[in-house]
């Protein structure tokens, strides 16, 4: 019974496929070859225009401390990577060879003072003798540079003076600026002087982003329309401080330097990022999917579907990134049907189904 089955159900599968036309099965064949294919069109929309650019930052104040005296290092007054203030003593140095100094100079000031106030009263006494007669012109003389000598002696020893107090206080390394000190590279003990590196500050709030714009971007622009270019480095606001005021030679590329507030420090000097330079606004740009845009040996390109439902190999210039799409500046229409999904299994020349949803709607 069993084997009679199998017969009537091959002569059934026969008869039917005796009815089927060449037409009609050439018909399924093909309808079996068309792909789906979710297409959308450009949106058109009015965007800012936009470059990125590698960027880093830099510290707008930096220096390094080195000691104006020499002796040896007395302490260390800071905690290594901490935030200092500008005049707050970092170091100190053994101050009593100069307090000695300040004290044999004033010393020698009283005296040089007492010297002066005694030849001051013998060129006057002298120029009254003179009148008398009493002694000669050349004495009279002689005693009146006398005390003009002593007066400069004075002059000298108040120098002497200042210079000595001024040592004194450089015994003590204060910061030229606020910011952040690195670590101590003299310890305490060490003898140092001016050529000694002691530690370094760095300025962290404010501080620049330097960034290089390339000629071409230059050149699609007046020169007037830099002053409404734009900056943002990692998302944050940045104000243009500075733009080079020729092209680097051998580079193409024009200096430009952004003035970011980092109140809490956040950005380090030295870090690297990306700076969006903001151009200007363009009207009617055609935006598509990232997902619809793939890549072939360094080429952008996307899949179009043309009148008769066959796809289209289309190379495209890319713009900037606005969220999940993509400023496409040349290579395609607003009319245009754009495959923004499943692009790994459609190739150029398959006819596809179109399913049309919306560029800016997941499908």
């Amino acid at each position: 019974m069993k084997n009679l089955a199998a017969v009537a159900l091959l002569i059934l599968a026969a008869l039917w496929l005796g009815t089927r036309t060449p037409e009609a099965a050439n018909a399924q064949q093909a309808a079996a070859s068309i792909s789906p294919a979710t297409v959308a069109t450009p949106l058109v929309r009015k965007v800012a225009v936009t470059q990125s650019y590698p960027a880093q930052v830099e510290a707008i104040e930096r220096v390094e401390l080195r000691p104006q005296v020499s002796g040896y290092l007395d302490a260390v007054e800071f905690k290594e990577g901490a935030i200092v203030s500008r005049g707050e003593v970092l170091f100190r140095i053994d101050a009593r060879p100069y307090a000695a100094a300040l004290a044999e100079a004033e010393a020698a000031l009283v005296q040089a003072q007492a010297e002066a106030e005694a030849t001051l009263k013998e060129g006057s006494r002298a120029a009254r003798l003179v009148e008398k007669r009493a002694i000669s012109r050349e004495e009279a003389d002689r005693r009146v540079a006398s005390a003009g000598v002593a007066s400069a002696r004075v002059t000298a020893a108040l120098a002497a003076v200042e210079r000595a107090r001024l040592n004194l206080a450089f015994t003590e390394v204060r910061s030229p600026i606020s910011g952040r000190i690195g670590r101590a590279e003299m310890t305490r003990g060490n003898l140092v002087s001016p050529e000694t590196r002691l530690a370094v500050v760095v300025a962290t709030n404010p501080v620049y982003v330097r960034f290089d714009v390339d000629e071409n971007t230059l050149a699609s622009q007046p020169g007037s329309a830099r002053q409404q270019w734009r900056v943002d480095f990692n998302g944050a606001p940045a104000e243009i401080a500075f733009v080079e005021n020729e092209i680097g030679r051998g580079t193409g590329t024009l200096r430009v330097r952004a003035r970011l507030a980092n109140g809490d420090g956040s950005v380090i000097p030295g870090m690297y990022g990306t700076a969006k330079l903001t151009l200007g606004d363009e009207t009617n740009a055609l935006l598509v999917r990232d997902e619809a845009i793939g890549s072939d040996q360094g080429q952008r390109f996307v899949l179009v579907v043309d009148q008769n439902d066959k796809l289209q190999y289309r190379t495209v210039t890319l713009g900037a990134r606005e969220g999940n799409l993509r400023v496409v500046t040349s290579g395609i229409s607003a009319t245009d049907k754009i495959v923004v999904t499943g692009l790994f299994r459609l190739r150029p020349g398959m006819p596809v189904a179109p399913k049309v949803v919306a560029m800016d709607k997941e499908s």
